[in-house]
Formats: C-alpha cells, sequence, structure tokens
C-alpha cells in the first residue's frame, strides 16, 4: 500500500470519526431536556419526558459534563420531590457520574449532599460533599440558601471544617445579600439543635441585633 493511499485512509477514518461524534452532539443537543443547571431547577420533581429525554442526551454524549449534569438533577429533582421514600439509587448514581466528569461542580456537591441526607447518610459523608460545594464554589452566591438550608438541619455542622465555611455564607448574607435575610429566619425555624446554635453565634458575631429577628 502507497504513502498516498495510507495517508487518504487514515484522513477518511479521521473524517469519520470527526463526522460521527458532530451527530451525536447535534443528536444531544435536540434531545436534551431544558438545561437544569441550577439549584432552583430541582424546586419540583421532573416529569418521566424530561427525565428520558435528559438521560438520552447523556448517553449520547457522555463526556459532555453539562449533559451529565442536567440528567443528574432531573433524576434527583423526583427523589427530593417525593413525599414517598423514592429510590435514590439511579440519582446518587447519576451524580456520582457527573462528578467523575466534572468534579468542580459546586452544585452537583450540594446535590449529592441533600441526596444524602435524604437516604440518612452519615453525617460525616454529608459533611465532606458539603465542603467540597464550598471549595469549589464559595462564590456562587445563589448556593447559599441551600446550602445553609442543609447544613443547619442535621449534625454535619460538628465538623469545624464546615462550620467555617458555613459561617462565610452567614456573613455573606448579613453583610451583602439582604434579600436572602429571610432564609436565615426560616433555616433557624427548622434546624436542629446544633444547627440553631451555629446561627446563633454566626449572626450574633456579624450583626447582633438580628438575633430577635431569627428568633421571632
Amino acid at each position: 500500500m502507497s504513502i498516498v493511499l495510507k495517508f487518504r485512509l487514515l484522513l477518511s477514518v479521521i473524517v469519520l470519526l470527526v463526522g460521527t461524534v458532530a451527530v451525536a452532539n447535534l443528536g444531544a443537543g435536540f434531545r436534551r431536556a431544558e438545561p437544569l443547571l441550577s439549584i432552583s431547577r430541582i424546586a419540583s420533581a421532573a416529569s418521566d419526558d424530561q427525565l428520558a429525554s435528559a438521560k438520552l442526551a447523556s448517553t449520547l454524549m457522555p463526556l459532555r459534563s453539562d449533559l451529565r449534569a442536567e440528567y443528574a438533577l432531573t433524576a434527583a429533582s423526583r427523589v427530593l420531590n417525593s413525599d414517598q421514600s423514592a429510590p435514590a439509587e439511579i440519582a446518587m448514581d447519576a451524580v456520582k457520574s457527573s462528578l467523575k466528569v466534572g468534579p468542580h461542580d459546586s452544585l452537583m456537591w450540594l446535590v449529592l449532599a441533600l441526596l444524602q441526607t435524604r437516604t440518612k447518610a452519615a453525617d460525616h459523608r454529608i459533611a465532606e460533599s458539603l465542603k467540597m460545594s464550598y471549595l469549589t464554589g464559595q462564590n456562587r452566591t445563589d448556593l447559599i440558601p441551600a446550602r445553609l438550608r442543609s447544613a443547619t438541619s442535621g449534625n454535619t455542622l460538628t465538623d469545624t471544617d464546615l462550620a467555617e465555611l458555613a459561617k462565610g455564607d452567614v456573613r455573606a448574607i448579613l453583610t451583602h445579600l439582604s434579600e436572602q435575610r429571610p432564609s436565615l429566619v426560616d433555616d433557624y425555624a427548622r434546624a436542629s439543635q446544633i444547627g440553631r446554635a451555629f446561627l446563633e453565634t454566626s449572626v450574633k458575631a456579624v450583626d447582633p441585633k438580628f438575633i430577635e429577628t431569627l428568633k421571632n
């Protein structure tokens, strides 16, 4: 086989591979669900069609971290909004799969913590997931309410590193994010004993006057 023929054969294989990837990417774009890369999108359970569409898009392009994240959030929304003990294994696997491709995704770490809380995982596992959410997205102000709600609802704040990170969220709300102050009041009402003690101490250190609002 001549060098020219070998080159043409190699070029044909490359074109075929690129074309296959392009077609798969285009198909995933058509089949993907409405973008779900927001914490607000797990506020209600996704439909069967949305779940199927997100799963297919993720399957067509397995290396697309955004598509994996969309599927993970779609699956998680059905678990987190179920009044019954909905099976969480599929959602957990989807979130962990997404994190393998995009370990930098603070939203995915938070959703993992929420699922772990739902399935009554050990406190130290939930704390580790929450810490990763903080460490990969400390400036994600959109995640603050959900992170604080998760951290204060159980006993994860016995982890001193997590408590220190969570204090940063409380400080941010009291100094820069006044529109999120009502969320602190809601968190306090729902918090565990450890969570309430944390909120009282953290708020007192930044804005002592807000303690009365917090408790009322």
